[in-house]
């Protein structure tokens, strides 16, 4: 999440803006669904944050980090 930019003449550690990379692997796969996504009620209901429980249950982690993982 962080970037080193130049202000003021000294590099400083600063959070990327989170812009959507139309080249990335969470993009492409939006890209190739979005067709039927819009005909179509097709969504992942995640249900509330799990602190504790099971870790098939827990340590789940988001859709898009699981893509750009792939």
């Amino acid at each position: 999440m962080m970037n080193m930019e130049r202000r003021n003449g000294e590099d400083k550690p600063v959070i990327r803006k989170a812009l959507v990379e139309l080249d990335g692997k969470p993009f492409k796969f939006f890209e190739a669904n979005r067709e039927e996504w819009a005909v179509k009620t097709s969504f992942t209901y995640p249900g509330a944050i799990q602190y504790y429980g099971p870790a098939e249950v827990c340590d789940l982690t988001t859709r898009t980090l699981a893509l750009e993982k792939a």
